[in-house]
């Protein structure tokens, strides 16, 4: 498709009406950047809404640890370890989700040179530090898998292995 100010091609997403205006990035972000909403503020919420969903995310990860342990009921523990596991993938959705666009809105502002992110980046690499490990990812990506697929581990534990009463 051809963007409606630039006519550069770009890209069409199935998700996208008929009628709908269909612009390139590039021109969205201008629109952006001149209107009322600056990436600073986009950056802001979907900051504040990553790490509120990660916390609910541990939250829950650590009330169904609680309920899988510290019942007396010897039938249904493996029940509660695989009811949480299901639903901690349920809260991973929205938290993965939200990561993924934290993660565009942060690369985007690393492109900017005259945004404060780029400056403070550049003041780190200058300073020698360089982050291997990317914090971002971390939150989004690998401690979820890693809480999910312990409840679920557990789950097979009690049911199949060495913790079967």
């Amino acid at each position: 498709m051809k963007c409606k100010k630039c006519n550069k091609n770009y890209f069409e997403y199935k998700e996208m009406e008929r009628n709908e205006k269909r612009f390139c990035n590039e021109c969205l972000l201008k629109n952006l950047i001149y209107g009322k909403w600056s990436l600073s503020q986009e950056r802001e919420l979907y900051e504040n809404l990553y790490m509120g969903r990660f916390n609910f995310f541990l939250v829950v990860f650590s009330l169904f640890v609680t309920a899988g342990f510290a019942n007396s009921f010897t039938t249904l523990k493996d029940i509660i370890f695989y009811f949480g596991a299901f639903l901690l993938f349920l809260c991973w959705i929205p938290l993965l989700r939200a990561h993924m666009r934290f993660k565009l809105i942060l690369e985007l502002l690393l492109n900017k040179e005259e945004h404060l992110v780029f400056i403070l980046q550049k003041m780190h690499f200058n300073y020698g530090y360089k982050s291997e490990v990317k914090v971002i990812k971390l939150m989004g990506v690998y401690i979820p898998l890693i809480c999910i697929l312990f409840l679920f581990v557990m789950g097979l534990l009690i049911s199949f292995g060495p913790l079967k009463n």
